[in-house]
């Protein structure tokens, strides 16, 4: 099955895209916590973290860069309620898969999520 990671301070979302794609058959574990969210990714070896940019103690552009320095090649998807041109540049630039912009059509994640899923396998 395939494994998600959400990674956001905000419970509600965390919850909504676990709703999303349980029914998909996914496997989706979050963390609000942004300081444990890196460890979190070690541990668990997912196939897509969806991952928000703006958090307290951790800005998740710094978290993006933490799961790039594990080497497991992990597709991260950001998404932000902050949305602008200097934080996508960052996040791309640092190999981010994708980049969306809260609030986000739930059919569009879900596909995005697949897409990530599916790219990580090949």
């Amino acid at each position: 099955m395939p494994k998600i990671i959400v990674i956001d301070d905000e419970q509600p979302i965390c919850d909504l895209i676990r709703h999303l794609m349980e029914p998909e058959g996914y496997v989706v574990k979050t963390e609000s916590d942004p300081t444990k969210a890196v460890q979190l990714v070690r541990e668990e070896s997912p196939d897509c973290v969806v991952l928000d940019v703006k958090m307290p103690k951790i800005d998740g552009i710094d978290v993006l860069d933490g799961i790039n320095a594990l080497g497991k090649n992990t597709k991260v998807i950001i998404v932000t309620g902050y949305g602008n041109i200097e934080n996508a540049m960052e996040s791309m630039k640092l190999g981010a898969y994708d980049y969306i912009t809260k609030p986000f059509d739930l059919g569009f994640l879900k596909n995005l999520i697949k897409q990530c899923v599916m790219e990580k396998k090949k």
